[in-house]
């Protein structure tokens, strides 16, 4: 397959990867198929670039990074694979993915504010060719656009009368579940997305939510947009409660959701700048729950979402 560049727009940026694999993006990246847009990239000013290659295409910097050479910032899990992510001597990043199916790892080579980007998928199992792509396109996504008071959310949103409702908590806590039972008992629902939104925040704080490429095991990838109306943590319960949080509990509730790079300086401030506004201009309510009708209706009905519940 010859060379081929394709832009995509997620949320309110523009991105291009410029591709030398054999294999056709469609089939590495079918979830990024509905925000394809138009391949003029000089007129897009795309936020950032990433270059894939394999063979005798691959970026020239991937053969000289060794682990020796560089600061490791910081490991952790990232879907079903550990990632470890470096500081080079030049100033530039070196994130590598070793996915738990196999010890093979994948580096991805980033410049110093993640604008150009490198992967160099190399000889090993083709197989995980889609997985290693989407999930190192998900974090350079994420750092490229927290300067730009942009957020990728762990949430679950759904959209009901023009507007977005986000449910945020630690892992397994029912926020699919929540989702679900506003779509069985909230008149007029639909889910946005059900893993990773896109969040941007307005420097007059006018909040908008994002469909995405990354909707975790829920195959929902919307290129739709809505004015965010309110956020509500859950928590599980004994009994159904919800209470409305001040701003300092609202920062406190909305962070830790929030995907973030601490140790770059710009992607940390953007992230703590993004929060600091929302938490001062949309509601953000903590709801106490049980995974049944009655906390959906409580919540849509404390949210403002509908004026009418069904039966």
């Amino acid at each position: 397959m010859d060379h081929q560049t394709l832009a995509y727009h997620v949320g309110p940026h523009t991105f291009v990867i410029e591709n030398h694999l054999s294999t056709d993006l469609s089939a590495l990246l079918p979830s990024c198929q509905p925000f394809l847009t138009s391949n003029d990239t000089a007129a897009l000013r795309p936020v950032f670039s990433l270059l894939l290659a394999t063979g005798e295409t691959a970026p020239q910097d991937s053969a000289s990074f060794t682990p020796e050479d560089a600061t490791l910032l910081t490991d952790f899990e990232w879907e079903d694979a550990r990632c470890y992510i470096y500081r080079d001597t030049d100033g530039s990043y070196t994130i590598e993915l070793v996915p738990h199916s196999t010890t093979h790892s994948y580096r991805l080579h980033s410049s110093s504010d993640f604008g150009r980007n490198s992967l160099y998928l190399g000889d090993a199992d083709e197989r995980l060719w889609p997985f290693v792509l989407n999930n190192f396109l998900m974090m350079v996504y994420t750092f490229a656009t927290a300067p730009l008071s942009t957020l990728l959310v762990h949430a679950s949103v759904v959209c009901c009368g023009g507007k977005a409702y986000m449910f945020l908590g630690r892992s397994g806590t029912g926020k699919s579940t929540h989702s679900r039972l506003w779509l069985e008992h909230i008149p007029g629902c639909r889910l946005l997305n059900d893993d990773n939104p896109v969040l941007h925040v307005g420097s007059d704080g006018v909040a908008t939510v994002y469909g995405s490429p990354w909707s975790g095991k829920t195959p929902c990838y919307l290129n739709e947009f809505y004015p965010l109306g309110a956020v509500v943590r859950l928590e599980q319960a004994p009994a159904n409660q919800i209470v409305s949080l001040g701003s300092v509990h609202a920062f406190a509730a909305l962070l830790p959701s929030c995907s973030c790079l601490k140790q770059h300086e710009a992607v940390h401030r953007g992230v703590l700048d993004a929060v600091t506004r929302l938490s001062t201009t949309v509601p953000v309510y903590h709801l106490k729950c049980l995974p049944d009708a009655d906390a959906a209706r409580l919540c849509s009905q404390t949210v403002g979402a509908v004026d009418s519940l069904s039966n």
